[in-house]
């Protein structure tokens, strides 16, 4: 790392930056009604200092997408410099709601990548995740991870990095099971989309007795997983972010996140809410990918039938049902499901509400 980017590194400041405001839904839906929180969450974890190139300019971002992707470097793996530890207590912003039944069964969903909270309740009619589990009778958390949306946004090198926030997770979860948000729910079921999935599927092989059963979206290892590479997200560096941050152009997220059934209506609003990432989350990511445990519940793996990133644009056949078992012993069931024509941003398709039904059919044979 150079001497001008661990002066940067130190000299970031936590709040002397706006961080963006976004617009939420109503707070009364059909089926229930939603309250936003900013939890205040202190925790600690082992760091990293990555061999990462700076990134402060389109030019940049470019160079650190091409120097992941070249044959000569581990994939998606920049080389650990330094071992170390993170502490602090940052704001996370989340969105609480509850159907009107009451709702025992509590989902806390985790976005992905270049995405905040909003990935999980879209403002077009029929592709909101949050309001179709208020329907189902769930309630349901959703939360922008540190970083992104109203969340704190620190140091994107040395902070936001993956064991930081599956801490983070992990209190949010203990704080909701204990009542500390304002319901008290007998269970909870942790969901996740692409880096949110590699979050929770390593959350429930750390911290088994926390969740009772998962949803794991957007992401399961094969031996495409990654192969297309940063280079197609055709990232930039976000205009009035500090160093660190990536997002994708529009091209970008099509190619990443739209393939198969969508419209233009979708594409559209999938830009609209892009949310930058910050580049020692993506380095970290690698080590939490092949999280394995004891985790004793039922655990579905929602794959989008086209997905570009995760399976090279199919995903019908890539994984192994024995290999998840492998990775998850005493798992109760695990189930694959393929989402047809869908890609990765499985609720801005025209078959999203499918998709969902066939994520809780799965839970409430599982009594949940």
């Amino acid at each position: 790392m150079t001497k001008t980017l661990l002066a940067s590194v130190l000299l970031f400041s936590l709040h002397s930056w706006a961080s963006p405001v976004h617009t939420t839904n109503p707070a009364t839906r059909p089926h229930g009604s939603c309250k936003q929180l900013n939890i205040s969450v202190s925790t600690s974890s082992q760091s990293h200092v990555y061999d990462i190139p700076k990134v402060d300019n389109d030019l940049e971002a470019t160079a650190w997408a091409i120097n992941a992707d070249t044959w000569s470097h581990q994939l998606t793996r920049e080389a650990v410099l330094e071992n170390t530890t993170i502490s602090g207590t940052y704001n996370i912003h989340v969105q609480l709601c509850t159907p009107q039944s009451g709702g025992n069964v509590l989902q806390i969903a985790s976005h992905g990548a270049f995405y905040d909270g909003r990935y999980w309740d879209a403002e077009l009619e029929g592709h909101s995740y949050v309001n179709a589990a208020l329907e189902a009778e769930y309630s349901i958390l959703t939360y922008d991870r540190l970083g992104t949306g109203q969340s704190d946004k620190p140091d994107p090198y040395r902070t936001i990095q993956a064991q930081f926030e599956l801490e983070i997770l992990r209190q949010l979860t203990i704080k909701a099971r204990n009542g500390a948000l304002g319901i008290k729910p007998g269970k909870v079921v942790h969901v996740g989309h692409s880096f949110g999935s590699i979050l929770t599927s390593a959350f429930i092989a750390t911290h088994p007795t926390l969740s009772d059963g998962a949803i794991i979206t957007g992401f399961v290892l094969n031996e495409h997983f990654g192969t297309v590479g940063r280079s197609s997200w055709a990232v930039m560096h976000p205009k009035g972010w500090p160093s660190g941050f990536v997002s994708m152009a529009r091209s970008g997220i099509q190619d990443t996140f739209f393939n198969g059934n969508f419209t233009q209506q979708m594409l559209d609003y999938g830009d609209k809410i892009k949310s930058p990432a910050a580049v020692g989350e993506i380095a970290s990511g690698a080590l939490l990918v092949q999280a394995s445990g004891p985790f004793a519940g039922p655990i579905q793996y929602m794959l989008p039938e086209l997905d570009f990133f995760i399976c090279a644009g199919d995903c019908k056949g890539v994984y192994s049902l024995d290999a998840l078992k492998k990775t998850f012993p005493n798992a109760s069931d695990i189930e694959v499901a393929i989402q047809p024509k869908t890609g990765h941003a499985l609720p801005l398709h025209n078959n999203a509400t499918a998709g969902f039904q066939v994520s809780f059919d799965f839970l409430k044979r599982n009594g949940l």
